[in-house]
């Protein structure tokens, strides 16, 4: 391939600088190339060189990526949260590094790959509590993802780990959290995750 040196070079320093996670975007500014269907030349001849991978539409990887800043680029208004969080946060045991779960003010989704994204849709009133990381990823702070799971359980979904006894309540700020149960306007949901807090203790 023409310049293939120089592409390599190109890609293999801007994927240090993104967190081996690339647009499609990013990899037509790599390749000095605007013609989509030169680009997808060039980006299909990485994959079967083994040095790219193919996530979803337009978003692509290289080895040893950083799977949370993945999960942010696939969907850009997502932040981490329910089990992924409350294991960072070290709430409940480790969660799965093949699994990442998210919320997001748009549509849920489910992303099959390595790893596996869930997106879950929340309303943009309750997509507060979140914290960037060194990387830019936003990941909901322990009194945020543990309300996070509370709300979707209540909505009928399900997770590997007991919300009643495996979440470590004790690791929590009560003000913080009360403050940020106060922003919802569920009577039922506020119920639930007082009577959640108040027996643990």
């Amino acid at each position: 391939m023409k310049n293939w040196l120089e592409y390599s070079e190109n890609l293999l320093k801007l994927g240090e600088s993104v967190s081996g996670v690339l647009s499609l975007m990013e990899l037509s500014s790599v390749f000095n190339e605007s013609s989509k269907i030169s680009l997808h030349g060039i980006i299909n001849k990485f994959i079967k060189a083994g040095i790219l991978k193919r996530y979803c539409r337009e978003i692509y990887t290289l080895a040893n990526f950083d799977y949370l800043v993945l999960a942010a680029k696939v969907r850009q208004d997502s932040c981490v949260s329910l089990g992924s969080a409350l294991a960072m946060n070290r709430l409940i045991g480790t969660e799965s590094p093949f699994q990442i779960f998210c919320v997001t003010q748009t549509k849920a989704a489910e992303y099959k790959g390595m790893p596996n994204i869930s997106y879950c849709k929340l309303a943009k009133e309750l997509c507060f509590g979140f914290k960037a990381n060194e990387k830019g990823v936003l990941i909901a702070k322990p009194e945020k993802a543990v309300l996070d799971t509370l709300y979707f359980y209540l909505r009928g979904k399900s997770f590997y780990f007991n919300i009643f006894s495996d979440i470590n309540y004790a690791l929590l700020n009560k003000n913080k959290y009360f403050a940020y149960l106060d922003r919802y306007n569920n009577p039922k949901f506020k119920t639930f995750a007082e009577r959640c807090f108040y027996e643990k203790f």
